[in-house]
């Protein structure tokens, strides 16, 4: 993944979101998990984890969703990988404004990622904030393949389940073997 290609991250970023959105009001759509996508004009294959929920309150929840590829149609490892949080909530909270840092602790390791980037969107009667937050892949595959992981992204903490996991997991397979 190209890290001087801001407006492609920004257009996956806005894909992803309209994915959350389409997801929200569409309970019943089951919506496939990693998608993969060959552009022949750039000779570059794109990887994307459409979002997953983390956490499921009543009037809120926290969904993850991910970007990586590799340079033409042969698995690669990428240098790093785009971890993209969405925040949806039924109210008009600032629940990320103060603090936005990810910090993982996979099988006793801490990573700590400092501060994502934010924004915040109304569509629809939803209130989507939005934390990106480009990772190195090393850390993700170790993540990917912990037994134990708990994220902690600003005051909220979240212990993924080993489906969460076995997401990561399936996202990984699509890049390394």
């Amino acid at each position: 993944m190209k890290r001087n290609d801001g407006s492609h991250l920004r257009l996956i970023i806005c894909l992803l979101f309209q994915v959350v959105i389409y997801q929200s009001l569409n309970a019943q759509q089951t919506v496939q998990l990693v998608k993969t996508e060959y552009d022949a004009n750039k000779n570059f294959t794109q990887i994307t984890l459409n979002p997953i929920i983390l956490a499921s309150k009543k009037l809120e929840e926290l969904r993850l969703g991910a970007l990586t590829g590799y340079p033409g149609k042969i698995k690669s490892k990428p240098s790093e990988i785009a971890l993209v949080f969405f925040s949806l909530s039924k109210t008009d909270e600032n629940r990320y404004e103060t603090t936005h840092r990810l910090i993982v602790v996979a099988d006793d390791r801490r990573f700590d990622w400092g501060e994502a980037q934010r924004s915040k969107q109304q569509q629809n009667g939803l209130f989507i904030e939005t934390m990106t937050a480009s990772v190195p892949f090393d850390d993700f595959l170790f993540i990917a393949r912990a037994k134990q992981v708990k994220l902690r992204l600003g005051l909220t903490e979240v212990g993924l389940a080993d489906a969460q996991l076995s997401v990561l997991r399936m996202l990984a397979s699509y890049v390394v073997e």
